[in-house]
């Protein structure tokens, strides 16, 4: 069997990596070895990013409304049981600036939607695209590189099969093969603690109408986790630590865990059903590399990490967004392959901070004494069930506003940017990045900001005018010489391309908001690249619009020697804005 690009792994990273190349006309063939989707709910966070992705993939609607109600997702809180009264509470809605914020931010919004409910709607979604595969029950068992190409052994009950593409993406999880195969490294730390998630069915509504809550902290002397609700009523799964010093993971029985999870919600009238156990070991791991050769790896493959914060299906689906079209645009041979290197180089530094924030959200938790994740014990558990009950109650209280980047993070979702030769330095300072705050900014490798726009179809939003399968040109009606430049030299160069005036009596209009937001001044301009970051940006129209402009395109498809034309580049740049 010969394709363009094979992916090994059939997770959120891997379905999404061959729904976006499949959409960009690439021919790929996705393996995943085990016979289905997941059928345990594993991850569930999908930031407000991702659903933007997700949004522009055509699935966004689907997700959103499989996933829990947005009106029982409005906090988190902590109890001794679900039973209980609760202790403390951290709102995430209803909190008006906080919401303004995140509403100003992105046409989309952070859903909670568990694995075993999104990866079928993603597999229906790549199944659908004539020019992708997806072949489950199939495992790779050895790959070399050859002469242009990747040569794949694999193995499915209908026997042995040999695949060849072009490239490979290993999506495989934390035990990857393919980077075991590929001798890539790993740096930080590998054994967190270990866990246990059990997933169970429990009509608990009566216990949590009137808290309608993503997360519930459990704190008692018996048992510490997180219980997270998957649908806001019957389906649930329960997270926690236990001492790998003295146990195993095959200690926790079926018995014993129906045990741990009626202690968690304190009514034993309740009828609970254990649909499955799933052992896991938290790390915060960085791959010392993302690519070698034609070869690369993403999501857990590259970055396993800490689940508290919620941002390793994110930063996966991430790393497969920037890297789609540069596959793409090689295989077309519209850029040279050097155009591939800008991956690792781009999206490495994004998965180092997440981890450094994931692991700074767990260890507040274990140190605060809010356990139940990285650790098994809790020292406040102990309290709430003694004397000093109140002065713990207090102290919960206190920690509480402390927390808050742990569970609301918007900087964190859209402040990232690249740094890097694929995006045009103009000459001005980066922006602090916050977890917490966003400030947009144009700024030549941050994400496009998002403003609602008006066209003849309707309300549009930045975000979906750009799109994912563009170069995608913004200016006003008095910098249209950018738009021609663009346009005249896109169609030389074979880029995908389109372009945009914001303007009265133009394709797209606005209240001014948008021509602010994106900085473009009276005769501006801003081009995005087709993961939604900015490559290029100009104040004014200066000069030469075709020069400024081919150099910004020349290179970012690697066409001319890089360091003098991003020197180049800047210069023009820094003109342009003057």
């Amino acid at each position: 069997m010969d394709t363009e690009v094979a992916i090994v792994g059939g997770g959120p990273v891997g379905l999404s990596a061959a729904i976006l190349l499949g959409r960009l006309g690439v021919r790929v063939c996705l393996i995943e070895k085990n016979p289905s989707t997941s059928t345990h709910p594993r991850g569930h966070v999908i930031n407000a990013r991702t659903m933007e992705i997700l949004r522009l993939l055509g699935v966004e609607d689907a997700v959103r409304d499989a996933g829990l109600p947005p009106e029982r997702n409005t906090g988190v809180t902590f109890v001794r049981q679900l039973n209980a009264s609760d202790i403390g509470v951290i709102q995430t809605k209803g909190i008006p600036e906080r919401d303004a914020a995140h509403i100003a931010a992105s046409p989309s919004l952070k859903v909670s939607c568990p694995q075993d409910v999104l990866e079928p709607i993603l597999r229906r979604a790549a199944g659908s695209l004539p020019n992708v595969l997806v072949l489950f029950s199939t495992e790779l068992t050895d790959f070399e590189e050859v002469d242009g190409g990747v040569s794949m052994s694999c193995s499915s009950p209908a026997g042995h099969s040999l695949i060849r593409s072009k490239y490979l993406i290993g999506a495989d999880g934390t035990k990857s093969l393919v980077r075991e195969k590929l001798g890539i490294e790993m740096e930080g730390q590998g054994r967190i603690g270990r866990q246990i998630g059990i997933y169970f069915e429990a009509d608990l509504s009566k216990l949590i109408e009137k808290r309608p809550y993503l997360l519930f902290w459990i704190l008692n002397v018996k048992t510490c986790g997180v219980l997270i609700a998957l649908d806001g009523r019957r389906r649930w799964t329960y997270n926690f630590a236990f001492d790998a010093e003295n146990e195993s993971a095959a200690d926790f029985t079926k018995e014993r865990c129906e045990t741990i999870v009626r202690t968690v919600i304190g009514d034993d009238s309740i009828p609970v059903e254990i649909k499955s156990i799933m052992p896991w070991r938290m790390t915060a791991r960085l791959a010392n590399r993302f690519k070698e050769g034609r070869v690369f790896i993403a999501g857990d493959a590259a970055h396993p990490l800490p689940p508290t914060g919620g941002q390793g299906m994110n930063t996966g689906v991430g790393d497969v967004h920037n890297l789609a079209w540069r596959l793409a645009l090689v295989l077309r041979g519209v850029a040279d392959a050097r155009l591939l290197d800008g991956y690792e180089i781009e999206r490495k530094p994004v998965a180092r901070i997440n981890i450094e924030q994931s692991l700074a959200n767990a260890m507040k938790m274990a140190n605060s004494g809010l356990s139940g994740m990285a650790s098994h014990q809790s020292d406040i558990a102990d309290m709430l069930a003694g004397p000093d009950a109140k002065a713990a109650e207090e102290k919960i209280r206190a920690i509480i506003p402390t927390l808050r980047e742990h569970f609301d993070y918007v900087g964190q979702t859209f402040g990232h940017s690249y740094e890097s030769d694929w995006t045009i330095d103009d000459g001005t300072d980066k922006p602090a990045f916050s977890v917490e705050s966003y400030v947009p900014v144009t700024r030549p490798g941050h994400r496009l900001p998002h403003a609602w726009m008006s066209s003849k179809s309707g309300r549009v939003s930045t975000i979906d005018a750009a799109g994912f399968e563009h170069f995608t040109l913004f200016t006003t009606s008095h910098g249209t010489a950018w738009k021609i430049a663009f346009e005249a030299l896109a169609r030389e160069k074979h880029l995908p391309a389109q372009s945009f005036v914001i303007g009265e009596g133009e394709n797209l209009w606005d209240d001014g908001r948008a021509a602010e937001l994106l900085k473009l001044g009276e005769s501006g301009m801003v081009i995005v690249r087709p993961d939604g970051h900015v490559l290029a940006r100009a104040d004014r129209l200066s000069g030469a619009p075709e020069r400024f402009i081919g150099n910004a395109l020349d290179a970012i498809l690697s066409h001319t020697n890089q360091n003098s034309n991003a020197s180049e580049t800047k210069r023009a740049t820094n003109k342009a804005v003057a």
